[in-house]
């Protein structure tokens, strides 16, 4: 995942949320430079659709932001032990640093991811 996306013309990853497979998730926590944070989420899950929601302009520069719907991709799920929803994992280096899960999610994650942003 090194440089950008082919024919984005300028190099610039892209800084979206992004619908991942539990495959493209693992093949991102191996690959990837920067910060990973996984949303691991459900559709019918209110908070979980109030963190997408959030997490859409997040990313870029300072991290790739994948998303992984639990309904889809139970194995990821239990891999990554995630047990309620919506859960947010930060890895680095395919390595677990911090953990964010339940329904006050959206509010910290804003105020946590805040700070992450690169000035510009």
């Amino acid at each position: 995942m090194r440089g950008g996306r082919p024919g984005d013309g300028h190099g610039h990853r892209e800084a979206q949320l992004r619908d991942v497979s539990g495959s493209e998730l693992e093949r991102s926590l191996a690959e990837e430079e920067r910060l990973v944070l996984a949303a691991f989420w459900t559709p019918g899950c209110e908070p979980c659709r109030e963190l997408r929601a959030s997490l859409q302009a997040i990313g870029g520069e300072v991290a790739a932001v994948l998303a992984v719907n639990a309904d889809l991709e139970v194995e990821a799920v239990s891999r990554h032990r995630v047990e309620e929803f919506p859960t947010l994992v930060f890895y680095k280096g395919g390595r677990e640093l911090y953990r964010l899960k339940g329904g006050a999610l959206p509010a910290s994650t804003r105020n946590l991811l805040a700070g992450l942003e690169p000035e510009r």
